[in-house]
């Protein structure tokens, strides 16, 4: 494993983790941030305010992406996806969905992280990058840049996971992958920040939208993506799919879940708005639930875990309890 062979190494080496704001994103990656702290390592953070309690549990430093991209954020507001929200309004795509403006936008915003990324990156001097390949691909990049191997981390239910969250998500917003890709394809802006990339960085833009349809270009600039479920559980992948990746040279490591120590402090949520005082909304340590669960255990009784997943409680207006489809009746359903 490429950030084994580096860990192993004999003197301490300085280990980036590029993570979202989204708790299930960046959850898998505590445990393996603890790890190499433990073995004398210096780990540092690129994610969101909202995060940082959870890092810092684990002795890694924390570094706002917000302060670091500045070309991105400064004058824009920050959302789950970036800026994403402010993006769409200078572009005038206020009233495009979440799929279509993420597909248009999703260069131009790269492009706008990547001079941060990479001055990061070369300020701490890293050794190897860790980073969500679904949305942080700026940083495989910017480790392409400089040199630097990364190693991706899949938190979905494997390669095929992505084919069938774009069907859902397609059918949610009545359109489908064809239609989707064509009308980011005849967007003159998402190809003139493309060849920009091509131009200014020497960076090769991997469009989700690409066929076959849930691959993940990026994938192909990493040494190994470690993908946190089992091999059974992992959602079945397309033929196709497969060869793609196999063209790629694409790595995958079925890791498991990579829970991370009890009493550990986990990132929760999806909030984008801090709660007063500047405090970090969306987090919980669960103390009262697990107190319960471990009573219920105690006694014998039987406990189920049902879960509506992390998104559904977040604040983003496109995605999420907050983004619910309008229905006939000019109210939000689902």
């Amino acid at each position: 494993m490429a950030f084994a062979a580096v860990a192993e190494q004999a003197s301490p080496r300085v280990f980036a983790f590029v993570f979202p704001l989204a708790s299930g994103h960046i959850n898998p990656s505590l445990p393996v941030a603890r790890a190499l702290v433990r073995q004398g390592h210096a780990v540092h953070y690129l994610c969101r305010e909202q995060m940082r309690g959870a890092i810092e549990d684990t002795g890694a430093t924390f570094h706002s992406d917000v302060e670091v991209e500045r070309e991105l954020y400064e004058g824009r507001e920050p959302d789950m996806i970036g800026a994403m929200e402010s993006l769409k309004a200078e572009h005038g795509l206020e009233g495009e969905n979440m799929m279509m403006a993420w597909g248009k936008l999703a260069p131009i915003q790269t492009e706008l992280k990547l001079p941060g990324v990479i001055r990061w990156l070369t300020e701490l001097g890293a050794s190897a990058v860790m980073y969500c390949p679904m949305m942080n691909q700026e940083a495989a990049y910017a480790a392409e840049v400089l040199g630097v191997p990364s190693v991706a981390l899949f938190t979905t239910a494997g390669p095929g996971s992505l084919e069938r969250t774009s069907l859902e998500m397609c059918s949610l917003f009545g359109t489908t992958l064809d239609e989707l890709a064509e009308a980011v394809r005849a967007y003159g802006p998402h190809a003139e920040a493309i060849r920009r990339l091509k131009k200014n960085f020497g960076v090769d833009f991997d469009s989700y939208l690409a066929k076959p349809f849930g691959r993940l270009g990026v994938l192909r600039h990493s040494r190994m993506t470690l993908v946190t479920t089992s091999e059974e559980l992992q959602d079945p992948a397309s033929d196709e799919l497969l060869e793609a990746y196999r063209r790629d040279g694409v790595r995958f490591e079925v890791v498991g879940p990579l829970l991370d120590e009890a009493g550990a402090t986990r990132a929760a949520g999806h909030r984008e708005k801090l709660a007063e005082g500047g405090a970090a909304s969306g987090h919980s340590d669960g103390a009262a639930v697990v107190s319960k669960v471990r009573a219920a255990k105690a006694a014998g009784r039987p406990v189920v875990l049902v879960s509506m997943g992390t998104v559904i409680t977040g604040d983003n207006p496109s995605f999420g309890w907050e983004g619910r489809p309008m229905g006939a009746h000019g109210k939000p359903r689902g």
